[in-house]
């Protein structure tokens, strides 16, 4: 297995034992691979263009639809999906002893904690595609973007993988205009090469479980497996690697799960690097179920995810924003609530927030009460 990382991040990284992670072979090359029986294998172009059809067949703009609105209006999408105005004052002066956490949408999220700010799969632009004239569109604007006043500086960024909804051209090269060659990319195994190609140099890969501390600070940046794949084009399934992130500070602990199906590996995690303060798990992306179970989890897997990695707080992501699977945009949020009911469990234990809110938390205690989706009724 290759292991990634330059200067003092090789000499930081940890052995990643050689099964958690396989290699196939195939006619272009090495392809990762996921291995857990819960891994189905890749679906067959059939079974694609079957997606595409029933996507179609709902008739829903590019920007996705709603449970009492099959062919909503970007207004219609605001009124259900309010943006909260960014808090500036508590952007500027985060809690020293607290997660501080800002969801702009889908799966980017800006997280403040001792002392370092970070984001996840960062995502600006109005649409999910190699191209800004076609594909997925916005149904909510993005809560915070580099240009803003109240954007902090950040230290850091965590990437989960390589599809067109988590690593974006326009935002990544934003995000580098904006604060320079001193931002630092964590990636999965194989995408350096990537980011060279724009010019992007402060760039570590890291396998499973591999670690490094973030230079400068005591926070170390570990990455976790998890079960998905990766393509940016037609040869390159599983060319890269993909996966979660956890953030080790000296008191506090946050992880995102990236996007990932449901496997048994979220045990593990949970063992080797909980409890987790926070933690930030996919709740969206979901139907139709029979597809989309390896690679992506819904409501009630997340839950027992979050159980598993033994967060004591986390909130939904990867929903609400872009209409890449058929359910509705606003159903998530709402199964979540209800599985969280149906299992007795406090409601703030797994939230998910409004665009724009954030959550402070540490050790299973919440510091604010930020608005929430869904909106009652």
């Amino acid at each position: 297995m290759g292991v990634a990382a330059g200067g003092a991040a090789a000499a930081a990284a940890q052995h990643v034992p050689a099964h958690h992670l396989s290699q196939a072979p195939s006619l272009w090359g090495p392809r990762f691979t996921n291995p857990w029986p819960t891994w189905t294998g890749d679906k067959s172009l059939a079974d694609v263009w079957g997606l595409m059809s029933k996507m179609r067949a709902l008739g829903a703009p590019a920007w996705g639809y709603l449970s009492s609105n099959r062919s909503p209006s970007l207004e219609d999408c605001s009124r259900a999906f309010p943006l909260v105005p960014p808090d500036a004052a508590a952007l500027a002066a985060p809690p020293g002893d607290a997660v501080q956490a800002l969801w702009v949408g889908h799966a980017s999220l800006l997280v403040q904690m001792e002392g370092v700010a970070f984001m996840t799969d960062p995502f600006f632009s109005q649409r999910s595609s190699p191209v800004q004239f076609l594909g997925p569109r916005r149904a909510v604007q993005p809560a915070l973007v580099p240009e803003d006043a109240a954007m902090p500086r950040l230290d850091f960024v965590l990437l989960s993988h390589n599809h067109y909804d988590h690593l974006d051209t326009g935002s990544v090269d934003r995000l580098h205009r904006h604060f320079g060659p001193e931002l630092a990319w964590y990636v999965p195994q194989g995408m350096k090469a990537w980011f060279s190609g724009r010019g992007i140099t402060n760039v570590t890969e890291l396998d499973w479980w591999q670690e490094v501390q973030h230079p400068g600070s005591k926070v170390r940046v570990v990455m976790t497996p998890a079960q998905h794949w990766s393509a940016r084009g037609a040869l390159d399934r599983r060319a890269t690697l993909w996966g979660g992130w956890a953030v080790l500070g000296h008191d506090l602990r946050f992880w995102f799960a990236g996007d990932t199906g449901y496997c048994p590996v979220f045990k593990e995690i949970g063992d080797r690097l909980g409890p987790f303060d926070l933690a930030a798990i996919p709740i969206g992306a979901y139907e139709p179920r029979d597809f989309m179970r390896p690679m992506h989890i819904g409501p009630e897997e997340a839950l027992q995810v979050h159980r598993d990695v033994r967060s004591r707080r986390s909130v939904g992501v990867h929903c609400c924003t872009f209409f890449l699977t058929t359910e509705p945009l606003d159903e998530p949020p709402r199964l979540l609530q209800q599985v969280l009911a149906q299992q007795q469990l406090d409601a703030s234990e797994f939230v998910t927030l409004r665009h724009g809110a954030l959550l402070q938390t540490a050790g299973g205690v919440d510091l604010n009460s930020p608005p929430l989706l869904p909106l009652s009724e």
